[in-house]
């Protein structure tokens, strides 16, 4: 049996060496405005492994684990109620993202070359968690008020969606290295539950494989 597996290995690996099926790496950047809308206190970025499958030397499929970071958003107001008082609210909303993208990607130049503009598209299974921080405090300037305790709520939602993604960018290579710039366009098909993140998202993304 362990001769077996090395005469696999033997044929195996030189076939895998010359064709160079898969190529590993990792994806990072930023969005071209902040997913959550609004003001934001927290830089959103995207980053994660990746993996590149070669079915013809035009045509590949791209995948991975991608993680987003889509921001912070805090918000303070102060209004005067009831009589004789001032009740301050503040909120505070957050939110990540995990993506699987499926991409196939199409190279518009020859193998050969050493740079190669490609355009992917295909689906990208996502799961976007927000947390909703709530909380008010009422003051009066009087000590015969009384006054209800402060409030604190947390919500947490979590909602799964496959959503259509495209984007174009240029494979640079050399040797068996390759640096791949992409401007990707994803389409948030669950955005109008998952109120606020943007419906349209764009992201300036690097991506390094060998």
């Amino acid at each position: 049996m362990r001769s077996s597996y090395l005469l696999f290995l033997c044929l195996a690996t030189p076939l895998m060496a010359q064709t160079r099926l898969l190529t590993f790496g990792a994806t990072g950047g930023v969005p071209a405005q902040t997913p959550l809308g609004g003001t934001d206190d927290k830089m959103p970025f995207v980053l994660g492994p990746t993996v590149d499958i070669r079915i013809l030397p035009w045509l590949s499929i791209e995948s991975g684990v991608l993680f987003t970071r889509m921001g912070r958003r805090n918000s303070t107001s102060a209004f005067l109620y009831p009589e004789n008082s001032v009740t301050i609210v503040n909120n505070q909303e957050r939110a990540w993202a995990m993506e699987i993208p499926i991409l196939a990607k199409l190279y518009l130049l020859k193998e050969r070359r050493n740079w190669r503009p490609f355009v992917t598209a295909g689906p990208t299974i996502r799961r976007t968690e927000l947390r909703f921080n709530y909380a008010s405090s009422i003051f009066s300037g009087s000590s015969l008020t009384q006054l209800p305790p402060p409030l604190f709520q947390n919500t947490k939602r979590v909602d799964w969606h496959a959503d259509p993604a495209a984007g174009v960018g240029v494979d640079f290579k050399a040797g068996r290295f390759h640096l791949d710039p992409e401007v990707r366009y994803s389409y948030w098909v669950g955005a109008n539950n998952l109120y606020p993140v943007r419906k349209n998202q764009v992201n300036f993304l690097l991506g390094f494989r060998f």
